[in-house]
Formats: structure tokens, C-alpha cells, sequence
């Protein structure tokens, strides 16, 4: 999903080709380089890619590089398809392309999740100085529902707004060509709430740039991890508290959020998803010094319970052995086997 572009990337090479069989740069490995699709180079998906690929070669000898691309519904196909071995994937568009529906034409049933990587913090904001605390608050307020480089993100808006019993018609419903812009018709007063990620660059600016900064707004009393999922599968609930970077959050409260993967084809064999999962497991805390994202998890929590799609054989094995796959694992894999 297409954040800010606040975050550069540094300079990562650009495959041509996605991947082959046979002669590899490890001594067991089938593959003879690895691909990583991205969004578009200065988004947060492109920077970590290239991370995760300048990791991952280190780790497995085999050439790792990046294939950045306009958007997800752009290489979740590859991934389906087997021309390309990696992908860097939101719990939602996974979902949307798993199962096919829109901005996807067809389900996508070979998409296999390799590793979360990510919990995004997710919610509405507005000017601390409005009195709007909440999201029940925005009853009759201009609010940015429709985030047109992003169509996914439209229905999560209106499932948040729902969390307060709030529907088409109890408030004017605004659009924003892309996060940035959504965000700066709050700081020039042409709307009354736009929708964030926590801690953003560009948030922050416009916490330090408005007299008394912003206000992150808590859910409706009807937040749940269900009702999240009914809205909007892939998305859920998460307690944000006070922390340095998330400006706007000054008490402890429920806001949106949903994870990120490394998403991967069902096509790939079972010992290379292997191993690739169990590099990335490895050398985690070298992720984790290199980028604060990767920092939201644990190395234990990168095989959540909640995915919205299956995950590969290799992962599940990998995960199986450190003792990170639990009952819970076991009965949402069985969603996707029946």
C-alpha cells in the first residue's frame, strides 16, 4: 500500500527477470536470483524491499533485488503467476487479491504468505484545537473517506467511521488524490479529518505546523477485531499509547491497523520459502537497526493467527520448528484447505 513518499530510498538494482530453476547461489537452493516487488521507488515498501534484498543475498548467496511497480494489484499477479518470487503486500491487498475482488479482475489463489513484517497504526486525525476527540465527533464534519491512489482504502474509511454507528449522510464525505494531500486539507482548514499512519514524517509536520497540533481520533464503542474484518478483511484494531513519534495520540486508545507481508507463489518450493523466511528470522535484528518499522515486531511474531491468506508449507515448517505455530495457526490454515 502506497504511503508517503517522505521516506527515499537509497539506490537498490532493478531485476529484469523475476526467477529460474536450476544452478544456485547456495548449495541447496533451486533458485538462481530472488525478486522482490514493490510500489514505486520513495514509498516505505520500496525502502524496505531493498533492505530485505541487500539482507537476504548476504544471507543466502543467491542475487536478491528489487522490482518496484505503480501499485500491488500490479505485482500480486506476478506472484500468482510465478514471475516474480517475492512481494511486499498489506494484509488488505492480500485479501483483494486473494480472493479476487476489486481493483482485481480474477482471485489470485496462489498467493502464499511467507512473513508479516509490519503492523501499520491506522486512523483518523484532526486538529487538536476542533474538540474532535473521537470518531463519533465527525457527525456532520467534512472528512477525507476517498484516497484515490489508494480505492482499497475507501472502504476501511467508512468501516472506522462505522465503528461509530456513522454512515453515508451523517457527515459530507470528501476525496484526496494521495496521503499527503489528504492530509493538508486538515492543516488548510478545507476539512475537518483526514486519515493517517501513525508517526509519519508528513504527520508530524503538520502536528508542529497547526496552533495546538493534531488530534488522533479513538474508534467507536463497536470497534472489535470482527467487525473490522466484516468491513474490510485484513484490517483490525490496535491500542495506540503515548509514544514520541505518534503525535496526536495523548492517551491510550483503540485505533485501526492492519499488517504487512512478504507475500510469495505457491510455485516456489517448499525448502526455498524455507529459507528464505528462516534468513529473514536470522537476521532480524539487522533489519531492526536498519529501519524503526521493523522494529513493531518480535522475530516470534512474524506468523500471525489473523492472516487473510495461506501461508507457504516452507514458512509453516520454519515456524513449526521455532515453536511460533500455535492451534490458533493451525485453524485459520484450514480456511484456505477445505
Amino acid at each position: 500500500m502506497k504511503f508517503s513518499r517522505t521516506l527515499m530510498a537509497a539506490a537498490v538494482a532493478v531485476s529484469a527477470g523475476a526467477f529460474a530453476l536450476g544452478g544456485a547461489g547456495s548449495a541447496d537452493a533451486k533458485l538462481k536470483s530472488i525478486s522482490i516487488g514493490t510500489n514505486p521507488p520513495g514509498t516505505n515498501y520500496f525502502l524496505l524491499g531493498g533492505m530485505m534484498a541487500k539482507v537476504l543475498q548476504e544471507a543466502t548467496k543467491i542475487r536478491t533485488t528489487t522490482q518496484p511497480h505503480a501499485g500491488a494489484s500490479v505485482y500480486v499477479p506476478l506472484l500468482n503467476n510465478g514471475e516474480m518470487v517475492l512481494g511486499l503486500n498489506s494484509s488488505i491487498e492480500s485479501a483483494l487479491g486473494y480472493n479476487g475482488r476489486a481493483p482485481y479482475k480474477r482471485p489470485n489463489k496462489n498467493l502464499r504468505a511467507l512473513a508479516r513484517f509490519w503492523v501499520l497504526p491506522y486512523g483518523y486525525f484532526a486538529r487538536a484545537n476542533s474538540g474532535i476527540k473521537t470518531v463519533g465527533d465527525l457527525k456532520g464534519k467534512k472528512v477525507i473517506i476517498d484516497i484515490k491512489s489508494n480505492a482499497s482504502l475507501a472502504t476501511l474509511n467508512k468501516t472506522i467511521m462505522a465503528t461509530a454507528g456513522l454512515g453515508d449522510g451523517d457527515y459530507t464525505a470528501m476525496s484526496a488524490g494521495n496521503i499527503p494531500q489528504n492530509i493538508n486539507a486538515v492543516v488548510e482548514g478545507r476539512a475537518d479529518a483526514a486519515i493517517t499512519a501513525m508517526g509519519i514524517p508528513i504527520l508530524r509536520k503538520a502536528h508542529s505546523g497547526i496552533p495546538g497540533g493534531i488530534q488522533v481520533l479513538e474508534l467507536g464503542p463497536k470497534a472489535t477485531n470482527e467487525f473490522m474484518k466484516a468491513g474490510l478483511e485484513g484490517s483490525k484494531t490496535l491500542i495506540a499509547k503515548p509514544r514520541k513519534p505518534w503525535v496526536g495520540v495523548d492517551r491510550e486508545m483503540k485505533i485501526a491497523a492492519f499488517d504487512s507481508y512478504v507475500n510469495i507463489g505457491a510455485g516456489i518450493s517448499d525448502d526455498d520459502a524455507y529459507m528464505i523466511v528462516k534468513a529473514l528470522h536470522d537476521n532480524w535484528a539487522k533489519l531492526q537497526k536498519q529501519h524503526p518499522i521493523f522494529r513493531s515486531l518480535k522475530p516470534s511474531q512474524l506468523g500471525p493467527s489473523d492472516n487473510p491468506h495461506p501461508y507457504h508449507p516452507g514458512a509453516i515448517k520454519f515456524f513449526k520448528e521455532m515453536g511460533y505455530w500455535g492451534a490458533a495457526n493451525d485453524k485459520q490454515q484450514m480456511m484456505y484447505t477445505k
